[in-house]
């Protein structure tokens, strides 16, 4: 039996998702798919499972490689989307409780993911500045619309560096 739950965690609630999936497990339920925002479930005796996720922007490159590094330290690798990777333990059966081996691992997660999300902040401003906030194109109302769209996902991009930034502050302290 499957079942399919819509939950939206962001990118720096990672501790708050792997909680929610250990939770899961804990009341029968094993993680077998996530895409985008829809985690998919297949239904197992109660469980207790360790889940950590990372997040691997380039995704080819070495890929192999990454898999077999936590293959080897005793993770099984569940799922992936957009560069998230799910994995998960038995308690006592992978070498370490973590993924990260100390806190500049982890600083370097949330490094790659704060490049990833900058890349497209920066573009989005460039745009908005030179077209869509440009006064010479007041005059089409699809711009209204642009606009409106423009500042959210400028809301959201900033917010989500400002939260990955205070979340890497709070790991080096």
């Amino acid at each position: 039996m499957r079942k399919r739950v819509f939950k939206l965690f962001l990118a720096w609630q990672d501790d708050q998702e792997n909680k929610w999936l250990e939770k899961m497990a804990e009341e029968g339920w094993k993680l077998i798919k996530y895409n985008f925002l829809v985690y998919t479930f297949e239904k197992m005796e109660p469980k207790k499972y360790i889940y950590k996720t990372d997040f691997k922007a380039n995704q080819k490159h070495d890929l192999t490689e990454y898999l077999a590094i936590f293959e080897d330290a005793g993770w099984e690798h569940v799922t992936e989307y957009a560069g998230w990777h799910y994995f998960r333990t038995e308690p006592g059966k992978a070498k370490t409780l973590d993924i990260y081996s100390d806190t500049n691992s982890k600083m370097d997660m949330f490094k790659r993911l704060l490049y990833f999300l900058l890349m497209p902040l920066i573009g989005i401003l460039l745009i908005s500045f030179t077209i869509v906030f440009n006064s010479g194109y007041s005059h089409i109302k699809f711009m209204i619309v642009l606009r409106v769209v423009y500042v959210m996902l400028i809301f959201l991009l900033g917010y989500s560096v400002l939260n990955i930034l205070y979340k890497m502050k709070r790991l080096k302290n």
